[in-house]
């Protein structure tokens, strides 16, 4: 059984129910095709603490999550399409924020893979 925990963008809570997400775990669509007929199990569905305008009252949390998801050992963490944006330029980037969070787990040792539906 593959462990598997989703990260997703707390700016997307003003649009995103995480339907899409839970959909294609769900039936192993997306980019949760790659686990074939592996059984699934989900671990944690978190969110980052923001950036800029938008961010929880106290960011030191944002450690404690890290803690825990590490603590976890999840077999992956899926990054939601939600953590990307485009430039003034048209280029498709990653949230830097986002991106530090992931450093830091692969940084434990966890396996990051881009993607969720």
């Amino acid at each position: 059984m593959k462990r598997i925990v989703i990260l997703r963008c707390l700016r997307s809570n003003n649009v995103c129910t995480g339907a899409a997400c839970m959909r294609a775990f769900n039936t192993k669509s997306g980019a949760f095709a790659r686990y074939g007929e592996e059984p699934l199990e989900l671990e944690a569905y978190w969110s980052c603490n923001g950036c800029g305008d938008c961010h929880f009252k106290y960011q030191e949390g944002i450690e404690e999550k890290l803690e825990r998801i590490i603590g976890l050992k999840p077999d992956a963490v899926h990054v939601g399409v939600c953590v990307k944006h485009r430039t003034q330029d048209g280029q498709v980037v990653t949230c830097k924020t986002i991106a530090e969070i992931c450093e830091r787990l692969e940084a434990a040792g966890l396996t990051i893979v881009e993607g969720t539906h």
